[in-house]
């Protein structure tokens, strides 16, 4: 199976708003296996994805932080969200 890329940001981002991206990057990851696989490895997914998703929601981003992480989402994406 092929590995998600995913190409950093320029601008520099804070700890919290980089474990984000990282969070988002396995949430991505999950969704990538669940999508292509039946596998023992689409089970694992499955199973982790609620805990991503859980840990992003804990958290707890403040809108500054929400901006810089739509942004840089946006950036991996190829996409500006302003």
């Amino acid at each position: 199976m092929e590995a998600l890329e995913f190409h950093e940001p320029r601008q520099r981002t804070s700890a919290r708003v980089a474990l984000a991206l990282d969070i988002h990057r396995s949430i991505a990851a999950c969704n990538d296996y669940l999508a292509r696989s039946n596998d023992v490895h689409a089970l694992t997914a499955a199973l982790m994805l609620p805990c991503y998703r859980a840990e992003l929601q804990r958290l707890q981003l403040d809108r500054a932080e929400e901006r810089e992480l739509a942004s840089a989402l946006g950036q991996i994406a190829g996409f500006d969200p302003a």
